[in-house]
């Protein structure tokens, strides 16, 4: 009996081992069939197959603000608004400004240019007035000119034409020059030479010109 006793003694434990594997043949079916064989033949005890170790729980996020949402925008504060308000206040009088002063430029410009165009019109008059005084001044000098012609032709008896030159000469005359031309005439037309001359004479010295 004692000789046997090994023999039962393992097919007890071989019996054992069937049992649990098919007991735990749901466990057992994700492992090889080579494995399965090499567990039941080298007799080892079968160790349970060991779960995953659970996941650690998941932090939770942080709250967020009642009423708030992660896309959510904040308003405007006062501060804000009043900050917008005093810049667009500041840049419309710098606006203000800017207009004013063009529009000051440009009143200057114009009266600029009215100044201008007056002292222009002034150096204008200015330019006729002495033209016109030249331009009798050198009248002037010719009418005299024609009178001394004049008295030298009667002082030698000719009187031809002395008339037509007296004439041409008083257009440039006035005054007692002018009256005085006149009777030389009137003298020459009764052919009266000699106070021709003398008229003649009294006219030239009182527009005899200063040497």
């Amino acid at each position: 009996m004692r000789r046997y006793a090994p023999t039962v003694l393992g097919i007890a434990f071989t019996a054992v081992v069937v049992a649990i594997i098919a007991a735990r043949g749901r466990d057992l079916h994700q492992q090889s069939p080579a494995a399965a064989l090499e567990v039941a033949s080298t007799g080892v005890q079968a160790t349970e197959l060991r779960a995953p170790a659970p996941m650690p729980p998941a932090s939770p996020a942080p709250p967020q603000p009642q009423g708030s949402s992660p896309h959510f925008t904040p308003l405007p504060t006062q501060r804000d608004v009043t900050a917008v308000a005093g810049e667009q206040s500041t840049a419309s009088v710098v606006a203000q400004v800017i207009e004013q002063a063009q529009q000051e430029n440009d009143e200057l410009g114009q009266i600029d240019r009215e100044l201008a165009q007056e002292a222009a019109d002034e150096a204008w008059r200015r330019e006729a007035v002495e033209a016109r005084a030249a331009a009798r001044h050198a009248a002037t000098l010719e009418a005299l000119a024609t009178l001394r012609r004049s008295d030298a032709l009667l002082a030698t008896g000719d009187s031809d034409g002395v008339d037509d030159e007296l004439a041409r000469a008083a257009a440039a005359l006035s005054g007692r020059t002018l009256l005085d031309v006149e009777a030389a005439r009137e003298a020459l037309a009764r052919e009266d030479l000699y106070p021709a001359r003398q008229y003649l004479k009294a006219a030239l010295a009182e527009r005899r010109l200063p040497r």
